[in-house]
C-alpha cells in the first residue's frame, strides 16, 4: 500500500477532523430519509423541499466533509504548517449549525431561518478560508514540488467563496430583503460555482494524490491533468459568462459546456489507465472511483440536454451531479481515507493498518449495490419525469448509508481489539 503523505500533527489532533466526517455522513443519511418522505412528482427546481434536500447534499454531506478532508489535504500537499489551524477546525462548528437553519429553513418554509442559516454558513466559511488562504499563500515551490498547488486550491476555494456569496444574497432575497431579482439570474450561477469551480475541481485535484493508494499504483503523473484542470475551469468560467445578463448567449454557453465535456472525458482516461487492473486487493474504493466515472458522463451528458434546450431534465442533472459523481466520490475515498483516519485515532497517528483489515467486505459490497441502485435509480425516474418513484431509491440510498455505519462500527471494534 502507499501511504497518504501527511503533515505531522500534535497527537491530541486527528489529521483529519473526525467531527466533520460525522457531520457530513449524518447529512448523507438524512438526504436519503428526506427522499423517501417527500417525493418529487414533477421538477424540483426552485421548490422548497427540492431547496431543502439540494442543500442537505451539497453542504451538509459534501462540503462539510471536503473542509474536513483539506485540513490535511492542504498541508500534506503542500508541506506547509496551517496558519491558524485551531480557528479554521472551530470555524467548521457555525458552518455546521448554519448548514442545519438554511436547511430547515426551506424544509419548513421559514425566511427567517433562511436569512440566519445563510449568514452562519458565510461565518463558518470565512473562518476557514481565512487561515486556509494564509496557509496556501505561505507555500514556496521547490523542485521537488513545482506542480501549482496555491493556484489549484486558491481557485476551488474562490469558486466556494462566491458561490457562498450569491448563496446568501439569495437567501436573503427570500427571506424578503428587496433584491428580487436575484431569484432570477443567479441560481444556475450558484450551480455552476458550486458544484463546479468548487466540489468537481477538487475532486479533479485531490483524486490525483488519493487515487495511488486507493489502487495500489505507485504514483507518477497524470498526462492529462493539466489539461482537465484548465480545460474544466476555463469551462465552467465561460458557461457562468453565457449565464450573465447582456453577455448571455447560446454560442458561449456551448463553448463553456464543450470545454467541460473534453475535460471530464480527458480525467476519465487518466483514470480509467490507474483503475484498469489496479493491484490493490481492496476492491470497493476502486469500484465506487469507477461508478463516479459513469456518472461524470451522465452530468455532463445532461448538462449538454440543458444547455440545448431540455429545461425538463434539470432535476436529473441535479440529482445524478450531486449523489452520483460527487457523492459517491466521496463514499469512495473515505472507505480509503475516513478508515485510515479511524485506525490513526485508535492506534496512534503512526499506525499502518490497512482498511482492507478493518472493513467487512460483505458490508462493503451490500452499501455499494444498493448505493448504485439509488444514484441510477433516481436518475432515470427524474429524467423519465417519474419523480415519485424517488422514495424507492431513497430506501435503497438509507440502506446502503446503513451499511456504511455498521462497517465503521466494524471497523473501529477491530481497530482497538487490540
Amino acid at each position: 500500500m502507499i501511504p497518504l503523505q501527511m503533515a505531522p500533527k500534535p497527537p491530541d489532533r486527528p489529521w483529519i477532523p473526525p467531527a466533520s466526517l460525522i457531520a457530513g455522513q449524518a447529512a448523507q443519511g438524512l438526504s436519503w430519509l428526506f427522499l423517501i418522505l417527500t417525493a418529487w412528482p414533477s421538477t424540483p427546481g426552485l421548490s422548497m423541499p427540492g431547496l431543502a434536500w439540494i442543500h442537505m447534499v451539497a453542504l451538509g454531506w459534501l462540503t462539510m466533509t471536503a473542509l474536513g478532508v483539506l485540513v490535511h489535504v492542504i498541508p500534506g500537499f503542500m508541506d506547509v504548517d496551517w496558519k491558524l489551524e485551531g480557528l479554521a477546525r472551530w470555524s467548521l462548528l457555525p458552518f455546521g449549525i448554519g448548514i442545519a437553519t438554511l436547511v430547515l429553513g426551506f424544509a419548513l418554509v421559514q425566511p427567517w431561518a433562511l436569512a440566519l442559516g445563510s449568514s452562519l454558513i458565510a461565518l463558518g466559511l470565512a473562518g476557514f478560508m481565512g487561515p486556509a488562504v494564509l496557509t496556501i499563500l505561505s507555500f514556496k515551490p521547490t523542485p521537488e514540488l513545482k506542480t501549482p498547488f496555491k493556484t489549484g486550491f486558491l481557485t476551488v476555494l474562490g469558486s466556494l467563496a462566491l458561490a457562498a456569496v450569491l448563496g446568501v444574497t439569495m437567501a436573503w432575497a427570500l427571506a424578503g430583503a428587496p433584491w428580487p431579482a436575484a431569484l432570477v439570474h443567479l441560481p444556475p450561477i450558484h450551480a455552476i460555482l458550486a458544484g463546479g469551480g468548487w466540489l468537481s475541481l477538487l475532486i479533479f485535484g485531490v483524486s490525483t494524490r488519493t487515487i495511488f493508494p486507493i489502487t495500489g499504483r505507485r504514483r507518477t503523473k497524470l498526462p492529462l491533468h493539466a489539461f482537465v484542470s484548465a480545460g474544466f475551469t476555463i469551462g465552467a468560467g465561460v458557461l457562468v459568462l453565457g449565464l450573465i445578463p447582456g453577455i448571455a448567449h447560446p454560442a458561449v454557453r456551448w463553448l463553456g459546456m464543450g470545454l467541460v465535456a473534453i475535460a471530464a472525458v480527458c480525467y476519465l482516461i487518466d483514470m480509467i489507465r490507474l483503475i484498469l487492473g489496479a493491484p490493490n486487493d481492496h476492491k470497493p474504493p476502486i469500484a465506487y472511483v469507477a461508478s463516479t466515472l459513469v456518472y461524470l458522463l451522465a452530468t455532463v451528458g445532461l448538462g449538454l440536454a440543458v444547455t440545448a434546450g431540455r429545461a425538463d431534465l434539470q432535476a436529473a442533472l441535479a440529482y445524478v451531479a450531486l449523489v452520483g459523481w460527487m457523492g459517491l466520490s466521496v463514499n469512495g475515498y473515505l472507505h480509503h481515507i475516513g478508515i485510515r483516519l479511524l485506525a490513526t485515532v485508535a492506534r496512534g497517528e503512526d499506525d499502518e493498518t490497512r482498511p482492507i483489515d478493518l472493513l467487512d467486505a460483505r458490508l462493503s459490497w451490500l452499501a455499494f449495490g444498493a448505493l448504485q441502485v439509488a444514484v441510477a435509480g433516481g436518475t432515470i425516474a427524474l429524467s423519465s419525469s417519474n419523480g415519485q418513484l424517488l422514495p424507492v431509491f431513497g430506501a435503497f440510498g438509507l440502506l446502503g448509508w446503513l451499511s456504511i455505519l455498521l462497517n465503521v462500527r466494524t471497523a473501529w471494534r477491530r481497530a482497538t481489539a487490540r
